[in-house]
C-alpha cells in the first residue's frame, strides 16, 4: 500500500466476519461455511476468535466468529500465488488474535461488542477496539505492502440512483461506488470505510469497500447499558461524527419523497 504523509482519521474496522474473508479470497464465488473451513485446512487464514451472541435475560442466542483484519490482505495474497506474503499476514492476523484474547478477558468484554456495526456499545468495548485498531496498524507498518494495491480511508457521502460517492478523508479524492457494494458491506450513507483498489495485470482494477473506524468517534463514545445485547442496541442509537451526521443530512435533502415513489 502506498505511504501516507498524514494519519487518517479513519481507519479499517479491525476485525471482519468470515463472508469478508471469503470475498476477499474469491470475489466472484458465494460465501459458505465449507469453503472457509477449507481456508483454514490450508492456513490461508487464521482462526478467528470465537465468542457467544448474548440476548437478553442472560441468554445466549448463537456462536461468532471474528478474524483480524489483516485475514483479507492474506486472502488477496493467497488469490495471487503470493504464499510467502500471505503467511507473513496469516501469522500477524493469528498473533494479534492471541493479544485479543486477552484483552477481552482483561477487560471482561465479549467479541460480540466489538462486531461492526453493533452501535452503541460499553465504553470498555470500545476501549479494547481502539487498542485492538492501534495493534493492528502498527502490526501493518512492519508488514511489506501488498502489491499493486492501495487503501483510501474516506466516508460515504451520498447516494444517486445505483452509485454512492465516496470522498477521500486525505487529499481530494471522489469515487463512485456500486449501492450494491455498500449495501454487501452493510454500510449507509454518513458511515466512514476504507475503499481498497486492487490492480490487476489485465489492467483492470478489483474494488473492495471495509467498513471504518472513525478515531474521533470512538473518543466521543458513551457508556450504554450492560445489559443490552449489541446486535440489539443497534437501532436505539448509533453515534456518528458530526462530519458523518452533516453528509448523512445533506444527502436526503434531495431523496424523493418515499409516497411518491411507491404511489408514482
Amino acid at each position: 500500500m502506498a505511504e501516507r504523509a498524514e494519519t487518517p482519521a479513519v481507519r479499517p474496522w479491525p476485525l471482519v466476519e468470515w463472508h469478508d474473508v471469503l470475498s476477499a479470497y474469491t470475489p466472484t464465488d458465494r460465501p459458505t461455511e465449507a469453503r472457509l473451513r477449507t481456508l483454514r485446512r490450508n492456513a490461508i487464514v487464521s482462526e478467528g476468535v470465537q465468542g457467544l451472541l448474548k440476548a437478553r435475560a442472560g441468554r445466549f442466542s448463537g456462536k461468532l466468529s471474528l478474524f483480524c483484519e489483516l485475514n483479507l490482505d492474506a486472502a488477496v495474497l493467497s488469490r495471487r500465488g503470493l504464499a510467502d506474503l500471505a503467511g507473513q499476514y496469516r501469522s500477524a492476523a493469528s498473533n494479534l488474535e492471541e493479544s485479543l484474547r486477552k484483552l477481552l478477558d482483561e477487560h471482561r468484554v465479549q467479541i460480540a461488542e466489538l462486531m461492526r456495526p453493533t452501535e452503541p456499545r460499553r465504553r470498555e468495548a470500545w476501549r479494547v477496539l481502539l487498542l485492538f485498531s492501534e495493534a493492528v496498524s502498527e502490526a501493518r507498518e512492519h508488514l511489506p505492502p501488498v502489491p499493486d494495491e492501495d487503501a483510501v480511508p474516506g466516508i460515504l457521502e451520498a447516494r444517486t440512483g445505483q452509485w454512492v460517492r465516496f470522498v477521500a478523508s486525505i487529499g481530494t479524492g471522489r469515487y463512485d461506488v456500486p449501492w450494491q457494494m455498500v449495501r454487501s458491506a452493510d454500510l449507509s450513507v454518513g458511515d466512514p470505510a476504507v475503499l481498497f483498489r486492487e490492480l490487476l495485470p489485465n489492467g483492470n482494477a478489483v474494488l473492495r469497500l471495509q467498513a471504518g473506524l472513525d478515531m474521533s468517534q470512538v473518543e466521543q463514545a458513551d457508556d450504554v447499558d450492560e445489559e443490552l445485547d449489541p446486535l440489539e442496541t443497534r437501532a436505539l442509537r448509533r453515534p456518528q461524527s458530526e462530519a458523518a451526521r452533516a453528509t448523512l443530512l445533506a444527502s436526503l435533502e434531495d431523496e424523493e419523497p418515499l409516497a411518491k415513489r411507491v404511489l408514482g
